[in-house]
């Protein structure tokens, strides 16, 4: 197997891809593997407390965008726009590219690369991911290599929360302002569906976006804006998360951060909410806004069913994307980047 690889790019604790990168970067240190960091952004106070993690964890840096020093490193993206902008200089020096999409589409600049044959293996989570982002790849070039793995979720940054009887029904939505992440019935789900208890909302990732789409919220409900409050402050607060949204979701990982925390989720049926819910046994899956209701009310009344499904979700959770599953998956990669 390989003994160091180089990121290019940052992890941070926002955002999908860049979350995500925080987590597998652990994995790959318990892995035994030299990791080395190329950032490609500016740091602020947020971005160097994350940079402090990496340093205690043994990664090492490389110089802001300093490609030459990538010589004979296999390197690895999450999704960061620099990696593809700059893939020309980086392909230069280094052994291996790899690019991981945690789209469901593909960027400009990612079959332009792929066309000069300039990226060697592209990494998948879901099968319908690769189904949506494999089929112009292909038709570009035969030199396409995709792999697989499953990606690895520390939950020590996400406490499962023991739930105690409350005089409110407690519930939440967490996502980007963007206002594409929110579906047209969000508010009218929320006002709609009935508790035995009064109910109580908190959301996370409400800004002027969602507003001009959808109205205010209901007075019951509260709103954040991206940042405002940490993801695990939603959490505390939220019994279940019920959030429908336009967008086709890969692997989301805040239903990762909810299984976690114990926040049952109450989402849509289709794309990466399939993959992490089992409908009645770890969450709700909901085809239609009165599916929301009808499921996000049960929620509220069947509290030892609610109380079951949140802890069928831990355990599904540490099970499927816990270390021994998904390092099995990254040491297939790395004899793969190792046989180029």
């Amino acid at each position: 197997m390989i003994k160091e690889l180089c990121v290019i790019g940052h992890p941070s604790k926002l955002g999908g891809a860049d979350t995500e990168l925080d987590h597998q970067i652990r994995l790959w240190r318990d892995m035994g593997l030299d990791v080395y960091i190329c950032p490609t952004g500016g740091f602020d106070s947020r971005a160097n407390l994350m940079k402090q993690q990496m340093l205690n964890l043994g990664c090492k840096y490389i110089e802001y965008r300093s490609w030459k020093d990538l010589s004979g490193m296999h390197v690895i993206s999450f999704c960061n726009g620099q990696f593809l902008a700059n893939i020309e200089e980086i392909k230069k020096y280094a052994k291996s590219t790899t690019f991981v999409n945690c789209m469901t589409w593909n960027f400009e600049k990612e079959l332009q690369a792929h066309e000069k044959g300039l990226i060697d293996f592209f990494l998948y989570q879901t099968q319908h991911q690769f189904d949506r982002g494999s089929v112009k790849l292909k038709e570009i070039s035969s030199t396409y290599r995709p792999l697989f793995f499953n990606p690895y979720f520390d939950s020590s940054d996400f406490p499962f929360v023991q739930r105690k009887d409350s005089d409110y029904f407690r519930f939440g939505r967490i996502s980007r302002g963007d206002a594409d992440k929110y579906n047209k019935h969000q508010i009218w789900i929320w006002e709609t569906m009935t508790a035995p208890v009064l109910k109580k909302g908190t959301v996370l990732g409400w800004d002027n976006r969602a507003i001009c789409k959808l109205g205010t919220l209901p007075s019951y409900i509260t709103g954040y804006s991206e940042g405002a409050i940490t993801q695990q402050e939603l959490y505390k607060e939220c019994d279940v998360i019920i959030m429908t949204t336009d967008t086709y979701e890969n692997l989301p990982r805040i239903g990762f951060e909810a299984m976690s925390s114990g926040s049952v989720l109450v989402v849509d049926n289709r794309a990466g909410w399939t993959v992490l819910v089992e409908d009645g046994k770890t969450g709700w899956l909901c085809n239609d806004q009165r599916e929301f209701v009808y499921k996000a009310s049960r929620s509220a009344f069947e509290t030892n069913e609610t109380n079951e499904l949140r802890h069928n979700a831990r355990n599904k959770l540490d099970t499927e994307w816990g270390k021994e599953h998904s390092s099995k998956s990254w040491e297939l990669i790395f004899n793969q980047w190792d046989s180029l």
